[in-house]
C-alpha cells in the first residue's frame, strides 16, 4: 500500500530519513522467552552520565584535520562550477559540511556552511544543472536531525527550514534531481522507505511498498530521468546482508512499484545508479567467475528500472599497475554523468592507486588508467569528465581522513589540484579489562609502511594501566612489553591473579609448526620481565576469547581445530590451577563445528561456557556446563530451538546473565542454576547491546540506542537482567560505546576518539527506574 501526503513549507524543504530502527515481534526461532521481553520506551528522555575523561596516549587522537568525501561530484556547466561536498573536522571537533567549487576544475574555493556549529554533520551533494542540494544529518542534543541546503548556482546556499515531523523522523540517505525538483530518499523508524519530492515550496512525501516485519532494507542510491525514478535498496532478513533490489516510479516519485531483483545476489554488489538520457546505469561489482570470494568491476543498464542487463566492463590491461587479484575485491564506485557519458572510479583493497572507467553514450566501457600512489590501500572516489582528454577525480584512501582532488589525462598523466586532510592511522582501544581493583587498557594502531607500490600493515599494541592521580585526575600509564614479542599476541585477553599478578593470553603464528597457536605471558610484578606461560600448544588454529578464575581454578575458552588441525573449528576449554601452567581440558566438537566466546561461574553453581554450535540449517546458541569433571551441553528449550549465538557471560550473587545475538538483535538470557534459562530482554531493531558485565549494583553493557527520539552511544544498566535502561554518554556524534568494565562503585567505558574522549569514568551508578 502506498501512502501519499503533501506538506506546505515556507521555503523549499525536504524530507530527511532515519535508519531502520523499529522493533519486531517474537518468532519461534528467537531465543527469547514468552512473554515478549521488555523493551525501552522511545518516548522517555534518556538520562545522561556525568563522566570524567581519562588522560590517554596521543596516538588515540587525530592530530591533523579530517576530510571525508560525501556523495556526488557535480559536473560543471555554463555558469555553474564543479562542486563536491566534504565532511571536514579539526582535531577533536565536530565535522562540518564544506562545499568546494571550481569554475575550471583546477582552482578550488571552500564554502563553509556551518563554520561555528557545535553539531557534527555528515552528508553530501546531489543535483543537476538546474538545482543542487546538500543533504545529510547533524547530531544534536543526543539525536540525529536531518538538514538540507539548496542552491541554484552552487555558491549561495540557503538552509531549508525542515518541519520537525520530517527532520526528526527521517534521515537523509541519498537523493537526485529531476529538472527543478529535488527528490530525497531515506529509511524511517517503522522500516518504511520514504521519498520526498521538493518542487518549489511544495513537498510531497510518499512511502514505498512495505515489507514483512522480520525483514530490513537500506537505501543505496537513486536516479531520475524526467518522471521516471529508480531507487536501489538492499533488502533481506534482519541480521543478513540481503539482496539488491530496485523500486520504480513513472510519475516523478509520487507512486512506487517493486521491489524488483537486481542481478544474482549474493553475487552482486551495487555502489550507485545514474541516469544517462532515458537509460539508467548501475555500477558496482560481481563475484569473479570460478571464485567464491572477490568481486570484479561490473555495470548494468535498464530502460525502466525493472529489468537490468549486464554490460561488459573490461578488466585493466595485464601491464596495468591497477591489477585485479584473485580474492581481492575490485569495485566500481558511484557513477557520475556528463553529456550522456558515465564515469566511475574503481577501487581495489590491494592497490595504492585508483582506476578510472568511462562509458560512452553508445554503451561501451573503457579503462582509462590510474591515479598516482595514494599512500594507502583501497583508494576510491568519484570522477567526471573535464574535457574530452581529461577527467576530474575526488579520491580518498579508505578511512584515513584524507581527500585528494586531481586531474587524470592522456598517457596516464595525473596532476594533483588539492590535498585536504591527512593520512593518519589513529589508535583504538582493543580491549578493556577490570580485575580486582585494577583496570587495564590495551590499544592497537596499525601503521602502514609504504615502499613504492608495495605496502604492509604493522600492528602496534600497547598495554596501559589506569591510575588515579587525585583531584579527579585519571590517566593511563604504559606497562610495556619486555620482551617486545609479548606485544605480538593477537586476540588477547587479560586477567589478574589474587596477588595482582598479570596474565595475558592470545594467539600467534608458530613458524615451527606452521599453524596458529595459543600462547600466554605472566607478569609477576610491575617493572619485571614477562614470563612465558606453558601448555597451549597442543591444539592448532587456537584463539582465546574468554578467561575466568573460579572456585576450582582458571578456565580459558576459545576455538581450535584439534591437535592435528584437521577438525572443524570447535569450542575449546583450557584449564590451570595457578594461571601459569595450562592444559587442554576439552575440545567441545559438535561435528559441524562450534565456538566458545565466554566463560563464567554461577554463584555456588557450575562453570558455564557460552557460545554456539554449527548445524545444517544455521548457528544455534549453546551452553556447556561442567558437571563432575565432565562438560555437558545444556538442553534447555530456549538453547536448542533458537538460532543465533551467545557472546558473553557474567555472574552476580543472585544470577548469571548471558548475552546473545539473533537475527540482528541483541538479547539477554538469565539463569540462577545453570540448568534453566529464560529470555529477559531484546533490543529494538537498530539498537546495539554488547556483552553484559557485572558491576556494582547489577550489570552494564556497552552499545548504541537509536529510535524516534534518540540516537547515539549509550551504556545499558540493569539491576537483575530484566529491565535494561540506556544511559547517554557525552559524545560529539552518533556512534557506539565499545567496551565497559566495573571500576570501584562505577564503570570505565571506551569509544572511538572521533565520538569524544576515548576513555571515560563514571564514579557511581543509579539503577532506580
Amino acid at each position: 500500500m502506498v501512502i501519499s501526503r503533501r506538506v506546505r513549507c515556507g521555503t523549499a524543504a525536504l524530507m530527511a530519513t532515519t535508519l531502520i530502527l523499529a522493533a519486531c515481534s517474537t518468532t519461534e526461532d528467537d531465543p527469547v522467552a514468552e512473554p515478549e521481553p521488555e523493551e525501552p520506551q522511545p518516548t522517555q528522555t534518556l538520562r545522561e552520565f556525568n563522566t570524567i575523561p581519562v588522560g590517554v596516549p596521543p596516538e588515540l587522537f587525530r592530530t591533523e584535520e579530517f576530510a571525508g568525501r560525501g556523495l556526488n561530484l557535480l559536473a560543471g556547466a555554463e555558469g555553474l562550477p564543479y562542486a563536491v561536498a566534504l565532511n571536514m573536522a579539526a582535531p577533536q571537533r565536530p565535522s562540518r559540511p564544506v562545499v568546494w567549487v571550481a569554475d575550471d576544475g583546477n582552482h578550488w574555493t571552500p564554502i563553509d556552511l556551518t563554520p561555528d556549529s557545535p553539531h557534527s554533520f555528515s552528508g553530501g551533494l546531489v543535483g543537476n544543472n538546474q538545482k543542487s542540494a546538500l543533504v545529510g544529518s547533524s547530531f544534536a542534543d543526543g539525536t540525529l536531525v536531518s538538514r538540507v541546503w539548496l542552491s541554484d548556482n552552487r555558491r549561495d546556499w540557503v538552509e531549508a527550514e525542515l518541519p520537525d515531523e520530517f527532520a526528526r523522523t527521517f534521515r537523509v540517505v541519498t537523493g537526485t534531481a529531476a529538472g527543478e525538483r529535488i527528490l530525497v530518499a531515506g529509511n524511517a523508524v517503522s522500516k518504511d522507505l520514504g521519498v520526498a519530492i521538493i518542487d518549489g515550496d511544495r513537498i510531497e512525501h510518499t512511502l514505498l511498498p512495505q515489507i514483512p516485519d522480520r525483514e530490513q532494507r537500506l537505501i543505496v542510491d537513486m536516479a531520475a530521468s524526467g518522471d521516471n525514478v529508480v531507487l536501489i535498496a538492499q533488502r533481506g532478513d534482519e541480521g543478513s546482508p540481503g539482496a539488491f533490489v530496485a523500486y520504480t516510479s513513472d510519475d516523478g516519485g509520487i507512486t512506487w512499484d517493486g521491489s524488483h531483483p537486481v542481478g544474482d545476489s549474493p553475487n552482486v554488489f551495487v555502489a550507485g545508479v545514474e541516469a544517462s538520457g532515458e537509460q539508467f546505469v548501475m555500477t558496482g561489482g560481481v563475484l569473479a567467475p570460478d571464485s567464491d570470494r572477490g568481486f570484479v568491476p561490473a555495470a548494468w543498464t535498464s530502460d525502466d528500472g525493472v529489468s537490468w542487463t549486464p554490460e561488459f566492463v573490461p578488466p585493466p590491461p595485464e601491464d596495468s599497475v591497477f591489477y585485479i587479484a584473485e580474492g581481492v575485491p575490485a569495485l566500481l564506485g558511484r557513477p557520475s554523468v556528463r553529456d550522456g557519458h558515465i564515469y566511475a572510479v574503481a577501487s581495489n583493497d590491494d592497490s595504492l592507486r585508483a582506476g578510472f572507467y568511462h562509458r560512452v553514450p553508445e554503451g561501451e566501457w573503457f579503462f582509462n588508467g590510474t591515479s598516482e600512489l595514494m599512500g594507502f590501500p583501497g583508494a576510491g572516489g568519484v570522477t567526471v569528465g573535464l574535457n574530452p582528454d581529461e577527467r576530474l577525480a575526488v579520491l580518498s584512501p579508505f578511512g584515513t581522513g584524507k581527500v585528494v582532488i586531481g586531474v587524470h589525462g592522456r598517457d596516464d598523466a595525473w596532476s594533483e589540484r588539492l590535498d585536504l586532510g591527512a593520512l593518519e592511522q589513529v589508535g583504538q582501544v582493543e580491549a578493556l579489562t577490570s580485575v580486582i581493583d585494577r583496570m587495564f587498557v590495551k590499544t592497537l594502531r596499525v601503521r602502514y609502511d609504504v615502499d613504492g607500490a608495495d605496502f604492509s600493515g604493522v600492528p602496534e599494541r600497547q598495554l596501559y594501566e589506569l591510575f588515579d592521580r587525585g583531584d579527579a585526575n585519571f590517566e593511563l600509564e604504559n606497562i610495556g612489553f619486555d620482551p617486545p614479542e609479548v606485544g605480538n599476541l593477537t586476540n588477547t585477553v587479560v586477567a589478574s591473579t589474587d596477588n595482582n599478578e598479570l596474565l595475558l593470553l592470545g594467539s600467534r603464528f608458530s613458524t615451527q609448526r606452521n599453524r596458529i597457536e595459543a600462547r600466554g605471558w605472566f607478569l609477576p610484578a610491575p617493572g619485571q620481565p614477562w614470563i612465558p606461560v606453558d601448555g597451549f600448544g597442543a591444539v592448532a588454529d587456537s584463539q582465546i576469547k574468554g578467561i575466568v578464575q573460579t572456585d576450582s581454578g582458571w578456565y580459558a575458552v576459545g576455538t581450535s581445530t584439534g591437535p592435528e588441525g584437521n577438525d572443524p573449528a570447535s569450542a575449546t576449554v583450557w584449564r590451570s590451577d595457578n594461571g601459569r601452567e595450562w592444559q587442554v581440558d576439552e575440545v567441545l566438537n559438535s561435528g559441524n563445528g562450534s565456538n566458545a566466546t565466554a566463560v563464567c561461574q554461577v554463584t555456588d553453581g557450575p562453570v558455564l561456557v557460552a557460545g554456539s554450535v554449527t548445524e545444517s540449517d544455521g548457528t544455534a546458541p549453546a551452553v556447556w556446563r561442567l558437571t563432575e569433571e565432565t562438560w555437558e551441553r545444556a538442553t534447555a528449550e530456549i538453547l536448542t530451538t533458537g538460532r543465533g549465538e551467545l557472546t558473553g557471560c557474567a555472574s552476580s550473587d543472585d544470577e548469571t546473565i548471558l548475552s546473545a545475538t539473533s537475527g540482528g538483535r541483541n538479547l539477554i538470557l538469565r539463569t540462577t542454576d545453570g540448568i534453566q534459562f529464560e529470555g529477559t530482554f531484546r533490543t529494538e531493531f537498530g539498537s546495539t547491546m554488547r556483552e553484559a558485565v557485572r558491576v556494582n549494583g547489577g550489570f552494564a553493557a556497552a552499545g548504541r540506542i537509536t529510535n524516534d527520539d534518540a540516537s547515539g552511544p549509550v551504556v545499558w544498566l540493569s539491576d537483575h537482567g530484566f529491565r535494561w535502561e540506556p544511559w547517554r554518554v557525552p559524545a560529539r556524534t552518533d556512534g557506539i560505546v565499545r567496551f565497559v568494565k566495573p571500576y570501584g562503585d562505577g564503570i570505565v567505558f571506551t569509544m572511538d576518539s572521533e565520538l569524544g574522549d576515548p576513555v571515560q569514568i563514571v564514579e557511581s551508578l543509579d539503577f532506580s527506574p
